[in-house]
């Protein structure tokens, strides 16, 4: 057998078309080739769009929180939200340091358990955010987010919460607890003896800001104790306003008959009123305000009272000789005198031009602490006499002061006052009282250095007394 199979290839090829080509054995044309490449490209592309569409399609529906997620540093990626909680609430239980914290109060220490708050975090929020992440937008947005999640993870940090109401309620009661009322400093001084109270502070719990702080400190999970913001109250006077009191700036007497039951009486009732005044720099003192209603039921009684110029009975008769008193201590301790009023008539008990008259309501003897530091008055009756005495600080500069009075001017009293008395027999005539001529007196004070020169000369005021007519009483026939 004679083979010739490479001159029949020959033969063969040669006799095919030139746009025709020979390939694994098998002739193609080149239209054939290219639709079986387009065949197998579409194919291909086939597979990977179900692909594609599958794999976005178990992606994009999952039940569970994507990966690269995590809550409080807990990675919730690929669970459910049951089991993103039951996580969370177990890695919380596990990691939390103390189930509560003290209050603290310069006095006391307060737990605050925080279940009594119902103190949590509040995972629900938190896991409903994580879940919905790379859950909004279009299809390719979502893929996007979560191949970001996949380079990159999400931190989500719960929110914590607590019932505020009830938080509110434990700091108002902390204030109840904690809330005190400062007392003043107390003086006493007897004869020079000086006995001294010292003040107590008061505290206050400012509730709102210290409710502010535990909440911030709370909502960014400090677990540590608080000191709890409370302000020292002073009172008005404390004992630094007092301590130095031990001077004496001015003492004056007056004596007064004490067989005059009534005025003696009311002599003390007054004195005692004023004693043990403190009067604090730039403070002003009332004789009127500290007198009281001058009734019966505030412990005065019936004496004679100078009214229309003439003597008569009244409720509080010879509170004006303890306020006469006052007036020259405040003159020989330097004090500021604001108002002041002498009487008509000139009185036995002082100098004429240095008494201080007061009527309730109507005239008043006032006058103000310009010492610079705080005084107190010391009053007292002994025997016949009532003695006030001023106390303050002790200056520098040590100065006496002088009153001293001058009458300019004497007036004579011009005809009689009559006055008819059904009782008397007719032509009878009874003398009440005798004329009595009436003044102007300048009153000075002068203030001297401790050897006697006389450094600074006021003029106080300028007082005038009426002249008082002779009164009779005559019958009417």
């Amino acid at each position: 057998m004679i083979f010739r199979t490479k001159k029949n290839n020959k033969q063969t090829n040669d006799k095919l078309p030139n746009n025709s080509r020979k390939i694994i054995g098998i002739s193609f044309k080149k239209p054939v080739v290219i639709l079986l490449i387009i065949s197998i490209i579409l194919l291909i592309s086939i597979v990977l769009f179900f692909s594609v569409f599958f794999y976005e399609h178990s992606v994009l529906d999952t039940v569970t929180i994507y990966p690269g997620i995590y809550i409080d540093e807990v990675n919730v990626g690929g669970l459910t939200r049951r089991e993103a909680l039951e996580l969370l609430n177990a890695n919380y239980a596990e990691r939390r340091l103390t189930d509560g914290i003290m209050l603290l109060t310069p006095s006391n220490k307060y737990r605050l358990p925080f279940a009594d708050i119902k103190y949590s975090p509040d995972y629900g929020k938190a896991i409903d955010k994580a879940f919905m992440t790379a859950r909004y937008g279009n299809t390719i947005e979502r893929l996007l987010t979560i191949r970001k999640l996949r380079k990159h993870s999400l931190q989500i940090y719960s929110e914590m919460c607590y019932n505020k109401e009830k938080l509110a309620e434990i700091i108002r009661s902390i204030s109840i607890d904690t809330d005190k009322k400062p007392k003043n400093a107390d003086i006493k001084v007897s004869d020079g003896k000086f006995k001294i109270t010292p003040h107590q502070s008061g505290f206050l719990l400012d509730q709102k800001l210290n409710l502010k702080r535990i909440e911030r400190s709370l909502d960014n999970r400090i677990a540590e104790d608080i000191k709890l913001f409370v302000v020292e109250v002073l009172p008005d006077i404390t004992t630094q306003m007092v301590d130095k009191i031990s001077y004496k700036m001015g003492r004056f007497s007056t004596s007064f008959n004490a067989y005059n039951e009534g005025r003696a009486h009311n002599i003390k009732a007054a004195s005692d009123k004023i004693n043990q005044n403190l009067l604090l720099p730039g403070e002003s003192f009332s004789m009127d305000k500290t007198l009281g209603e001058r009734t019966e039921k505030n412990g005065y009684k019936q004496a004679k009272v100078i009214v229309n110029n003439e003597l008569v009975d009244g409720l509080g008769g010879g509170i004006c000789q303890v306020t006469s008193t006052l007036y020259n201590s405040v003159l020989l301790s330097g004090l500021e005198v604001l108002e002041r009023r002498n009487h008509t008539l000139p009185l036995t008990y002082i100098d004429i031009g240095r008494d201080a008259t007061i009527t309730q309501g109507y005239i008043d003897f006032r006058f103000t602490n310009n010492s610079g530091y705080a005084v107190i008055i010391e009053s007292k009756v002994i025997g016949n006499q009532v003695s006030i005495t001023i106390w303050g600080i002790e200056p520098i500069v040590k100065t006496k002061r002088i009153i001293r009075t001058k009458i300019i001017e004497k007036i004579e009293a011009e005809g009689v006052l009559e006055e008819v008395d059904n009782t008397l027999k007719p032509g009878e005539i009874i003398v009440v009282h005798e004329a009595k001529p009436g003044f102007k007196v300048e009153v000075y004070l002068d203030t001297k250095d401790m050897t006697g020169n006389v450094i600074k000369t006021e003029k106080i005021s300028i007082d005038y007394y009426v002249p008082q007519k002779k009164k009779i009483r005559i019958s009417p026939y």
